[in-house]
């Protein structure tokens, strides 16, 4: 793989447990596609501000957490795939461990015709780290309403306007900020579940696999809502829908899926859940159209 980031963990950029957030180990990732794409003339520097809008889907897997100062290579490769057409990575350089990987495909046909051209030098039996294992099938409601959301099950967790510092030079939202405003609603959906976690500094919630789709991207300006439900309920795994509505449009821009764990955050293992909160859970599942 091509070595086209280099950065490290800021204090900035982490959370309560000095732990980088999901946001800006993405934006590490985005930061070697973008720079994995201009070294391979996949596109050029007057294209790069329309990139978010080129992009059809990303999955992303967080497979060990980074903590402060630690220093961060980002590693990019065409893929030989189905679904998928590029892989990048960020590891840590002292001890070679991979911290998290996102695969994506492109909607722009002479970025895929590109990537292809390069495709052969790394195989998919070469990166099974990266390929999906919570997430396998794509949950296709971008044709849903907001009303219709909120029939399903799905709760309004999340809502604001998207501002211009989110945002590329043309106006159109950063995937990275994507990932930002969910994360940011996650606590009223679980609040909304377990209200006696709120309470508590022990508890928390760890997202180790995600996959998000776009229909369209947001621009500066719009106002947005985040509606979210439990799709899959574990003794120790969960997994999540979170749609993206424009108020401005009316349309599901982003449809994204999670696969997460409870955390003991002292001790930074997960939870598993006893049978009455299995059946808590199961009693606010939502009830999704056949896929």
């Amino acid at each position: 793989m091509q070595l086209t980031y280099r950065g490290s963990v800021n204090r900035w950029e982490c959370d309560e447990n000095d732990h980088l957030n999901v946001r800006f180990c993405e934006h590490k990732l985005y930061q070697a596609l973008l720079s994995g794409l201009l070294a391979n003339g996949c596109v050029d520097s007057e294209s790069v501000p329309s990139l978010p809008a080129k992009i059809a889907r990303q999955h992303i897997r967080f497979q060990a957490e980074s903590r402060i100062a630690a220093p961060l290579g980002g590693y990019f490769a065409a893929v030989a795939g189905e679904e998928f057409q590029v892989l990048v990575e960020l590891r840590n350089e002292v001890s070679g461990v991979v911290a998290c990987s996102m695969l994506c495909t492109f909607a722009d046909q002479g970025i895929a015709a590109r990537l292809q051209a390069l495709a052969d030098r790394v195989k998919p039996e070469d990166i099974g780290h990266a390929w999906p294992r919570g997430i396998r099938r794509n949950l296709n409601l971008h044709s849903l309403t907001l009303d219709e959301a909120l029939e399903l099950g799905f709760r309004v967790i999340g809502a604001g306007v998207i501002e211009p510092d989110e945002c590329s030079a043309q106006g159109l939202l950063v995937p990275h900020h994507c990932m930002g405003r969910i994360s940011d609603s996650m606590p009223h959906l679980w609040g909304a579940v377990f209200p006696e976690s709120q309470a508590s500094e022990e508890e928390g919630g760890a997202v180790v696999e995600f996959r998000r789709s776009y229909d369209e991207m947001f621009m500066a300006g719009d106002a947005y809502q985040v509606v979210s439900g439990i799709v899959e309920v574990g003794a120790r795994v969960q997994s999540f829908a979170h749609l993206m509505f424009n108020l401005r449009t009316g349309r599901c821009c982003i449809n994204a899926q999670a696969v997460a764990l409870r955390m003991d955050l002292k001790a930074r293992k997960a939870i598993t859940m006893n049978e009455a909160a299995l059946a808590r859970l199961e009693a606010q599942r939502i009830q999704l159209p056949n896929q």
